[in-house]
């Protein structure tokens, strides 16, 4: 991890991430893979940009995500973002990318390592392997964390934006108290 920066939020959505394949909660874990590829997107966006664009997510994931090199599918910034709108807006594998522009792959999900893809079958469908991809989201953070280590102009434009990021805090009350336990409920006393 870059030194001199709280750099908690980002791993800790990677471990939520392992978490959730843990529990073998895969379609969770997609969506806090997309969540947190957006997260970087935006913390990787251009100087002086006050958000970031579809343009930062599909260059992040052009240059961090890859795939096995035996993988039959290599992912590609504009299906991946495709699929992320799909899955976070509507919970499907169809969005306006994919209406819009045909060259886009609509991607379906297994509970798998190896993607499926047969040109030869279908062009457009791509059969992600959830295990392979959730490890390669987070060898994809894990390499840009790197990346934020070793390039100071790169670790000068991330690090100040990692203060805006969503950060939890437990919850913690003696339980004679009477107060609010961690869950929100109250305790058991009376």
């Amino acid at each position: 991890m870059p030194a001199g920066a709280n750099w908690a939020a980002v791993s800790g959505l990677v471990a939520e991430i392992h978490m959730e394949e843990g529990a073998g909660h895969l379609m969770g874990g997609l969506a806090l893979s997309f969540i947190c590829m957006d997260t970087i997107a935006y913390l990787s966006r251009p100087a002086g940009q006050a958000t970031h664009t579809r343009a930062e997510f599909i260059s992040w994931v052009d240059k961090y995500l890859r795939g096995h090199h035996d993988q039959p599918y290599q992912y590609r910034g504009l299906d991946v973002y495709a699929a992320r709108c799909a899955v976070l807006h509507t919970y499907g594998s169809k969005a306006a990318l994919h209406r819009a522009d045909p060259s886009t792959k609509l991607f379906g999900y297994h509970d798998g390592g190896r993607h499926m893809h047969d040109p030869n079958e279908n062009a457009r469908l791509v059969l992600i392997g959830l295990l392979s991809f959730l490890n390669d989201v987070r060898i994809a953070v894990g390499e840009f964390m790197k990346d934020c280590a070793t390039d100071p102009a790169l670790r000068e434009l991330v690090e100040p934006r990692l203060g805006s990021l969503l950060t939890h805090l437990p919850l913690l009350t003696p339980a004679s108290s009477g107060a609010l336990d961690n869950r929100g409920g109250h305790s058991g006393r009376s």
